[in-house]
């Protein structure tokens, strides 16, 4: 396949998913808005239609609640076979509630770093001036309402605000929640892809009472620190953030803004960052459980996200690479895997090809990575890792995860940001002038 062919399949595949509001990031699975699906949306928009990704980023903002939180899902239309509906969030509860449906809980902050991308390449200072307060009003959100122990570092409440929803750094944590009442439900995920590449039904029960935790409490920030069985400090979240903060930074300095705050912010979480997820005796960044005390020891592909923010130092960056990216006992390809980069180290004990965030290969994910090893100079692992990544889409199609053994589709077919960041890494190849 041409690489002009691919590009005008992931065009097709986004066009087909707009709603006219918002872009689903699957055609059936997922009917709604997701919030860092809508960046990465956004950013493959840019590159063919720039009015149609700054429409994407107003639809994503006009849910923002009225203390800054920019939630998971927007329900822009209802009904839909969807578990949970917006109905079940019962934000109304919260005075800070918007006026328009959505969830109760937040996702890992792209936003900021998506625009400055697309601003880099195609300036829009009149957007980045609109948009501009309600990232930063997201940011202080971010590092007011979640911070537990006033490290910088924030804490996620909930598996879904992650992003990598049941990895198995969660297991652990998620069997310790004892369920004081289980709810009834009728999951809708399994509806349109088979059981075996969904979470399995013990941590969904876990994940909607949570939800009917943060229900009770009215979504009160200070109420949820205190009594939300699940508190971690998680690694991607963290890097994510920092970078956007960064990112913040910039767009802030373009539009002669004030900086202070955002540079209080990068100074506490550089300070606290390798201190409290870096261990120096396996080379590792591991999540951190707030609530216990204790670090997360799974070795998962969210060990490599403080590449993408610039956090680890030349030696610690040097140790992720050669000690455990390049690994085939972990990370590289070797024996079954055949392909970069399994989501979940593949020694673990939960690892599985095709379930969800146990094992299967994220475009996202590989994405962060190729931006991460750039960042540290591994121009050629980078090349070799965006050329596999092109690959898998090239045979596969366009879907939510691939089995890292024999490079199937599985999850979601005609998946939005695998199509926006086929267009990314498209982009960067012909820059290189390695496309054909």
């Amino acid at each position: 396949m041409t690489l002009t062919s691919l590009v005008d399949r992931a065009i097709s595949v986004l066009r087909s998913n707009d709603t006219g509001v918002f872009t689903k990031p699957g055609p059936h699975q997922y009917p709604h808005q997701w919030n860092w699906d809508s960046a990465l949306i956004a950013l493959g928009l840019s590159h063919f239609d720039l009015p149609r990704a700054q429409m994407e980023i107003r639809a994503l903002l006009s849910g923002q609640w009225q203390d800054g939180m920019l939630p998971h899902v927007v329900y822009h239309h209802a009904p839909s076979d969807y578990f949970p509906p917006a109905v079940f969030w019962q934000i109304e509860s919260s005075p800070h509630a918007p006026g328009v449906p959505t969830s109760g809980i937040t996702q890992p902050p792209l936003l900021a770093t998506v625009i400055r991308k697309i601003d880099s390449r195609l300036p829009m200072p009149d957007f980045v001036h609109e948009v501009y307060p309600a990232l930063l009003s997201w940011h202080r959100w971010l590092h007011t309402s979640r911070d537990a122990d006033s490290s910088g570092l924030v804490c996620i409440l909930h598996p879904w605000e992650s992003g990598t929803d049941d990895s198995p750094r969660w297991l652990h944590l998620l069997a310790a929640i004892r369920l004081e009442v289980l709810l009834e439900f009728q999951r809708g995920d399994t509806k349109y892809v088979p059981a075996i590449e969904r979470p399995h039904q013990a941590e969904y029960e876990r994940f909607i009472y949570l939800i009917d935790v943060f229900r009770k409490l009215h979504y009160v920030p200070a109420e949820l620190l205190i009594h939300s069985p699940f508190l971690v400090q998680d690694i991607l979240f963290n890097a994510i953030l920092f970078r956007a903060d960064e990112d913040l930074h910039a767009l802030a300095v373009s539009l002669d803004q004030p900086t202070d705050e955002i540079d209080g912010w990068l100074s506490r979480m550089r300070l606290n960052f390798n201190a409290r997820f870096w261990d120096e005796g396996v080379g590792l960044y591991y999540d951190y459980d707030v609530r216990s005390g204790e670090t997360i020891r799974v070795n998962t592909a969210s060990t490599f996200l403080p590449l993408f923010a610039g956090l680890p130092s030349e030696r610690q960056s040097q140790r992720l690479v050669e000690e455990h990216l390049l690994n085939p006992g972990e990370y590289a390809p070797g024996g079954e895997v055949h392909h970069w980069v399994t989501t979940t180290a593949r020694a673990e004990p939960a690892w599985e090809a095709r379930r969800y965030w146990r094992g299967p290969v994220w475009i996202i994910m590989n994405w962060f990575l190729i931006e991460g090893l750039q960042r540290y100079g591994y121009d050629d692992l980078a090349e070799t890792i965006r050329q596999d990544t092109l690959g898998l889409i090239e045979a596969g199609g366009f879907r939510e995860y691939y089995d890292a053994c024999d490079g199937a589709g599985c999850g979601s077919a005609d998946f939005s940001w695998s199509a926006a960041l086929a267009l990314e890494l498209s982009e960067s190849t012909a820059r290189m002038g390695n496309g054909s």
